[in-house]
């Protein structure tokens, strides 16, 4: 552990005058974990695409495997591997064809097609890997891709992995599979750096954390000397965040739901499935992945049409022909995924926010401008969207605050129901208690929120009741009026 794969020394760099990183010293040994953490915005991808060799710092030294590579972007492409949170295999090709892309063995401009299959099947035989060379990658569990992801780089002699949120898309047993498979890495001297935003993962996986603030490194030492305080401290510094803020708890009239499902059905849920939620409640829907969530919100936001069944939205039946139906009835959608489903990343805050609401604020064939951004504003300033004006593409924003958009999006329509999608995915734990807190205001003011999270104390914390989803079907029900009654321990065992 003494021989260092990437020393950086004094790192600092700067954009439009603004200072990112303030002179960052980093390390990480050969065969080493580190844990980088951080809130969104703080300047981890930014010190990564400076190891990648994407960016120039403007001050200070790196080192990758000894050799000075400051000057030399090539240098860092050749020895650093980046496996994305939004993973870049081709879903149409094979997993041969995705770990050998670009890279092919070749003799006489000929693919050697026999090679690769030999090379690739020796690679997993020796991690332990069980997927099937000659499948297209779409058929793929979220686990078996983030393996192919790795296959891809330490095939191409990448000595150094960043690993960028591996584990937000995957279960307890996926991400375990994937532990399993750093740990052999680790052994075999090739070193990582990743990114969560969850701390126990580095407590359980990781030798070394660090942590950076606004530019700055606040923590960089061996994971068992810390405490999950101190780690959320280096993080938060004097900023006070407490996921476990009092949540208001008010007598909700159940004389008639806000939103009623009687025995829906459609192509993916195969059984009639009913529920009702009622004006001033978070209601949670727990399941291991796949048990359906995700499906159920298409359906009741006009995705997928129904095969039978009806909704009801305050009593008036709902006939869902399109989204559109869904909105103008009083419900939006926080999809799971907010960069592809979501949001138009390429465009400015002002234009997403505005898109639902072009109809609203068009008055006699004309769009009132005026308006459109003074509401704009207003959703900026009440959900403290981070940003230097509204103006900013949504692709500059962090991960946080590219969720506060969606979200602002949605309660601009001024719905009646929220359905959120594991609405704190890949967001750090600042940005994960606001988005709480908005979701409990949009309760206390008489909305209804049915809520989805890969995260049981998400749900538990945040929910007055919880529904239990397995297999597609509503398998129970747990009053947690108090946010206290239903345990973690308690939930974890209903859905199972």
């Amino acid at each position: 552990m003494d021989q260092k794969a990437l020393n950086m020394k004094e790192i600092s760099i700067g954009f439009n005058g603004v200072q990112v990183l303030k002179s960052i010293d980093f390390s990480l040994g050969a065969g080493q974990v580190c844990g980088l953490v951080g809130k969104n915005g703080a300047g981890k991808s930014t010190l990564l695409k400076i190891i990648q060799g994407l960016y120039r710092a403007d001050e200070g030294s790196i080192e990758i495997l000894g050799q000075d590579v400051k000057e030399s972007h090539g240098k860092a492409f050749a020895s650093v591997g980046m496996i994305f949170q939004e993973l870049s295999l081709i879903p149409e090709m094979t997993v041969l064809e995705n770990i050998f892309l670009n890279h092919e063995m070749t003799k006489r401009h000929m693919i050697r097609f026999r090679q690769e299959e030999e090379k690739a099947r020796a690679f997993m035989e020796a991690y332990n890997i069980r997927i099937d060379i000659h499948e297209k990658v779409k058929n793929l569990s979220s686990a078996d891709r983030q393996m192919v992801e790795i296959c891809k780089a330490v095939l191409k002699d990448k000595r150094i992995l960043l690993l960028d949120e591996p584990t937000a898309a995957l279960d307890d047993e996926q991400a375990a599979k994937l532990y399993r498979m750093v740990a052999k890495l680790k052994e075999n001297g090739i070193s990582m750096i990743l990114i969560t935003h969850h701390l126990k993962e580095i407590i359980e996986n990781c030798d070394t954390i660090a942590v950076i603030r606004d530019g700055v490194m606040t923590l960089h030492a061996d994971t068992a000397a810390v405490t999950m305080e101190e780690m959320i401290g280096a993080m938060l510094g004097e900023e006070q965040t407490d996921l476990s803020f009092t949540r208001s708890i008010s007598k909700i009239d159940k004389s008639q739901p806000v939103l009623e499902l009687r025995g829906i059905r459609t192509e993916a849920i195969g059984e009639p499935l009913s529920l009702k939620v009622y004006s001033g409640e978070v209601v949670g829907l727990a399941g291991l992945k796949g048990c359906g969530r995700t499906e159920l919100f298409r359906a009741i936001f006009g995705l997928d049409p129904l095969k039978e069944g009806e909704i009801y939205v305050s009593g008036e039946r709902l006939r869902l022909g399109s989204t559109r139906d869904a909105v103008k009835a009083g419900i939006f959608l926080i999809p799971e995924s907010r960069r592809f489903q979501g949001l138009s990343v390429e465009h400015s805050i002002q234009f997403n926010i505005e898109l639902p609401l072009l109809k609203k604020l068009t008055k006699r064939l004309f769009f009132d401008d005026r308006e459109g951004k003074r509401l704009i504003d207003e959703y900026i300033r009440r959900i403290h969207i981070k940003s230097n004006s509204r103006e900013d593409k949504v692709k500059t924003l962090s991960g946080g605050n590219q969720q506060k958009v969606v979200i602002a999006k949605a309660l601009a329509t001024e719905p009646k129901i929220l359905l959120m999608d594991d609405p704190t995915y890949g967001v750090d734990v600042g940005a994960k208690a606001e988005i709480m807190k908005i979701i409990d205001e949009f309760k206390k003011n008489g909305g209804a929120v049915l809520l989805a999270s890969s995260e049981i104390e998400e749900v538990n914390q945040n929910c007055n009741r919880i529904l239990i989803l397995k297999n597609r079907k509503l398998s129970g029900e747990l009053s947690n009026e108090d946010y206290l009654t239903v345990s973690q321990d308690k939930l974890a065992a209903a859905i199972q």
